[in-house]
C-alpha cells in the first residue's frame, strides 16, 4: 500500500488572521483536509476568539462578555487545537516549540507555518503596568470594567467633592479606539449614575490625551466632517481633549504629561502596540514597530513561513505603506495567506495581496457613529447602523452573533443594558438566598 504523504499547516494565534486563514484553507483544500492529507493545527493560549469590534459595547454592559467570544472548537471544527503558546521556531527542521497551558511542552512539525499572534498593549510608559488600565487582553479588559463600576459605587457613598475626584478619568490616545472608549465610558457612567441619587449632580471628568494636533489625525486632511462631528459629540459629553501632548508617567494619583499633572482615578491607555518576538525569528526583517516584513504573497523570507495581522508588515500594493493595524486588514491578511498556502500545496500560482481597503468606523455612543466607506463620510445614526450590520456580519460564530443581537434587542425593547440587568438580578438572587437561609429554623 502506498504511504499517504501528510501536509501539516500550523496556525499560531486565535485571532482574525487564524480564523480567516482557516476558512480559506478549508475552501481551497476541502477534499485534502477531509481525507486527512492536510492537517491543520491551531496553537492559542485562549479557548475563544475575542471579537474586538464590540469591546466598547461589552465594556459598557450592552453586550455580555460571552457574546463577543467565539469558541475556537466551534469555529475551527476541522483543526486540531492546542491550548498553549509558541515560544520558539526552529526553521531549520520545520518545528515549533510549544509551552502548553498545563505547564507541559511539546515540539510540533509543520510544512507551512502562519504567524498570526497579533499584538498586545504597549507598557512602555513608566508606571503604566503598575497603575494604568488597558482593554486588549481579557485580564486587562475585565480589570478596567470592574474598576469603573467600583469607582461609581464608591463615589455614591462619599461627599460630593470626593465623588467628583473618584469620577475623573484620563484616556491616552486620540485615534479611533481612544475616542470610542472616551465617549462610551462617558455615556456609561451617566447610565450608572442613575442608580445612585447622590450622584445626580456630579458630572464625570474625562480627559483625552492626544499626541497629534487633532483627534483622529489619521483622517486628515480628507475627512474633516467626521472629525468635526466627533469633536462636537465629545463636547456634549464634556470630554476635555488635550492635543499635542503625551503621557510620560502614570502613578496611583494620575498621569504626568509633558507640561502638567492630571489627577485621575483611572488612566486608560489605547496607545502603542508591542509584538511578541519569538525565539527563532531574529533573522526575519522587521520595521521600526517590530513588525515582520512579508512579501506580496504574505510569505516571510520567501519561505514556508507566512504572516499577517498586527505582528506583520504587509505592504499595501498601491500606497507602498504598511497596511493599517485593525481587524478588517487582519481578516484580509488571513484570507489571502490561507488561500496562498492552499495554492502552494496544490502547486498552483500564488495570488498577490491586492486588497485596497474598505474604510473604518467607530461608535461614540448609541446612535452616534462615525465612518468612512470607500472615501464617503458618514456620521450619526447612518454610520452607527452601518457599523452595527458590518460587525455582526464579521462575527466568526453565528451562534454568538445571534446571542449578541439578542442583547441589542434587549436594549431596544427593554431600554436596559443586558449586562447590568443580569448583574442586578444575580445580586438580588443572592440577597434573597441569604434572607431565606437566615429565616430557616435552627
Amino acid at each position: 500500500m502506498e504511504h499517504q504523504v501528510i501536509t501539516r499547516v500550523v496556525l499560531l494565534g486565535g485571532g482574525y488572521v487564524t480564523v480567516w486563514a482557516y476558512r480559506s484553507l478549508v475552501k481551497t483544500l476541502g477534499k485534502q483536509i477531509g481525507s486527512g492529507q492536510v492537517l491543520i493545527t491551531v496553537v492559542c493560549p485562549n479557548e475563544c476568539h475575542a471579537f474586538h469590534g464590540w469591546t466598547a459595547e461589552s465594556l459598557t454592559d450592552i453586550i455580555q462578555e460571552q457574546n463577543r467570544m467565539s469558541p475556537l472548537s466551534e469555529i475551527l471544527l476541522k483543526a486540531q487545537i492546542i491550548k498553549g503558546k509558541a515560544v520558539k521556531i526552529i526553521a531549520a527542521n520545520n518545528t515549533v516549540f510549544i509551552r502548553n497551558s498545563n505547564g507541559s511542552s511539546q515540539l510540533i512539525q509543520y510544512d507551512h507555518l502562519l504567524l498570526g499572534m497579533g499584538s498586545f498593549d504597549s507598557e512602555n510608559v513608566e508606571g503604566l503596568k503598575e497603575y494604568g488600565y488597558q482593554v486588549k487582553s481579557d485580564e486587562a479588559f475585565n480589570s478596567t470594567k470592574q474598576t469603573i463600576k467600583l469607582l461609581v459605587k464608591q463615589a455614591a457613598v462619599v461627599p460630593p467633592h470626593l465623588a467628583k475626584k473618584l469620577l475623573t478619568f484620563t484616556i491616552a490616545g486620540g485615534g479611533f479606539t481612544g475616542v470610542e472608549l472616551a465617549t462610551n465610558i462617558a455615556e456609561y457612567i451617566n447610565i450608572l449614575k442613575n442608580q445612585h441619587p447622590s450622584l445626580q449632580k456630579i458630572n464625570p471628568v474625562i480627559h483625552l490625551i492626544n499626541r497629534g494636533p487633532t483627534i483622529l489625525n489619521v483622517l486628515q486632511p480628507k475627512f474633516q466632517r467626521i472629525i468635526r462631528y466627533t469633536e462636537k459629540v465629545m463636547q456634549q459629553y464634556n470630554i476635555e481633549v488635550i492635543n499635542n501632548n503625551e503621557i510620560t508617567k502614570v502613578t496611583d494619583e494620575g498621569a504626568f504629561l509633558y507640561d502638567r499633572f492630571i489627577q485621575s482615578s483611572m488612566v486608560i491607555s489605547t496607545i502603542g502596540q508591542s509584538r511578541m518576538e519569538l525565539i527563532g525569528t531574529e533573522n526575519m526583517r522587521r520595521d521600526n514597530l517590530k513588525r515582520i516584513y512579508t512579501n506580496e504573497y504574505l510569505q516571510i523570507n520567501d519561505s514556508n513561513i507566512w504572516g499577517g495581522g498586527d505582528c506583520s508588515h504587509v505592504t499595501h500594493y498601491k500606497t507602498g505603506e504598511a497596511c493599517p493595524a485593525n481587524a478588517l486588514w487582519a481578516i484580509k491578511h488571513g484570507e489571502f495567506a490561507g488561500r496562498n498556502i492552499g495554492l502552494f500545496i496544490k502547486n498552483q500560482p500564488l495570488k498577490v495581496f491586492s486588497y485596497e481597503g474598505l474604510g473604518q468606523c467607530a461608535s461614540l455612543g448609541i446612535g452616534k457613529g462615525i465612518g468612512e466607506l470607500y472615501g464617503l463620510q458618514f456620521t450619526g445614526w447612518t454610520a452607527w447602523i452601518m457599523r452595527w450590520f458590518f460587525f455582526n456580519y464579521f462575527m466568526p460564530s453565528r451562534n454568538v452573533m445571534f446571542n449578541a443581537v439578542g442583547d441589542w434587542m434587549f436594549l431596544l425593547f427593554r431600554r436596559k443594558r443586558k449586562g447590568l440587568y443580569t448583574e442586578k438580578n444575580k445580586i438580588n438572587s443572592k440577597y434573597l438566598q441569604t434572607v431565606r437561609s437566615l429565616n430557616q429554623p435552627v
